[in-house]
């Protein structure tokens, strides 16, 4: 099963994470200078003004909104089928945002949407990600991870500036006329032109996944994801119609931030504890930061 991995991590919300422990005072957590010059609070008062400054303590309001259209985790267990036959000789492990930024790119590209929906959902996707990637690299470490962690930068980087997936256009100008099924045929088709060609190019040797490409990880999550969509509808004999497609999609990609976001307080008092003393101080504003921007967030998980 090519993301059963995700699926475990996601439909499991650690037992260590509780409401309580987010309204703990992290001011007991920060690190002493050597010298004591610094008070313990003077060091998070720093912090937080630092955020101020910076703007980074604003509350994530529109990912606040987007997240009111999770009303459970089933967008964790649907947006990949087994019943989609993988390209890929080697089992690719997963992330929580790169099936975020997929389903994302997806329904960004369906035309005749209100384009303040479209940037709204954007900005809250946007907002999702500092929360996810912080938790992603917090829990997931190993060397694959990584790999899958920095493609899915890649990738958003250049959603947002172009906006684009790898060489295939998402401007929504460039689907008028055509029907939702082209649309997702389309990202389908030209990720599994990527995969095929690398398939290609390795002659039959064995592959390690842990030295697959960004690019063609990229286009393995967005090949299943797209054919899943497909297969849905169509094992369903269902119409896709724009509407109702972008609401679908945009509720599971409410989904999955939801559920991985029930890993911030695990992730906070990760942080607080730190035990490297060259890396404490940068860890603990890493987690007040987090504290800051999440406090909000609580509310959608019951923990406020």
């Amino acid at each position: 099963m090519p993301y059963k991995s995700l699926k475990d991590m996601l439909s499991t919300p650690p037992a260590a994470s509780s409401g309580d422990d987010i309204d703990e005072d992290l001011s007991n957590h920060v690190l002493l200078p050597e010298d004591d010059v610094l008070s313990t609070k003077y060091s998070v008062k720093r912090i937080l003004d630092s955020m101020d400054a910076l703007g980074i303590a604003e509350q994530p309001h529109n990912l606040l909104k987007h997240l009111e259209k999770s009303i459970g985790f089933e967008g964790v267990e649907t947006f990949d089928t087994d019943q989609i036959q993988s390209l890929l000789p080697v089992e690719v492990v997963n992330t929580w945002n790169l099936p975020i930024l997929s389903l994302t790119c997806i329904t960004i590209a369906i035309p005749n949407i209100d384009k303040d929906v479209v940037d709204n959902l954007l900005k809250s996707v946007n907002k999702g990600i500092y929360f996810t990637t912080v938790v992603e690299k917090s829990l997931n470490k190993a060397s694959e991870y990584v790999k899958i962690q920095r493609a899915t930068t890649n990738l958003w980087c250049e959603v947002i500036k172009n906006p684009k997936w790898l060489d295939t256009t998402l401007r929504r100008s460039a689907y008028q006329g055509k029907a939702p099924t082209d649309i997702i045929k389309s990202l389908a088709h030209a990720a599994e032109d990527i995969v095929t060609e690398f398939n290609r190019g390795t002659n039959g040797e064995p592959l390690e996944k842990e030295k697959l490409p960004w690019k063609v990880i990229a286009a393995h999550s967005m090949y299943r994801i797209a054919q899943t969509i497909l297969h849905r509808y169509e094992s369903n004999n269902l119409e896709i119609i724009e509407d109702e497609l972008f609401s679908r999609l945009s509720a599971m990609i409410a989904d999955i931030l939801k559920t991985c976001l029930t890993n911030i307080p695990r992730v906070i008092m990760m942080k607080c504890h730190e035990s490297a003393i060259e890396k404490r101080e940068d860890s603990v504003e890493v987690a007040v930061c987090l504290f800051v921007r999440s406090n909000e967030i609580k509310g959608v998980f019951g923990m406020g």
